[in-house]
């Protein structure tokens, strides 16, 4: 059994079939997969995430992108 979480409401989902898909950069592989709230989806399998996975913390740079610059300026 093949573990992921659910693309929509993050909860655990088993990878119910694989298959590759043409594209128009080539063949891609996706996967079909359903969580335990019964959503469905298919996707490709390089956006599948491992239940438990960690989430890296985000650099400086990115934390002040997101809160913009510093209020204190010497």
């Amino acid at each position: 059994m093949d573990l992921t979480s659910c693309p929509e409401c993050d909860a655990p989902a088993e990878v119910l079939d694989r298959a590759v898909l043409p594209s128009t950069d080539g063949p891609v592989e996706h996967a079909r997969v359903r969580c335990v709230a019964r959503h469905v989806f298919t996707l490709p399998v390089e956006r599948l995430a491992r239940p438990g996975a960690a989430v890296a913390a985000p650099s400086a740079g990115d934390r002040h992108a997101v809160n913009g610059p510093s209020a204190t300026h010497g």
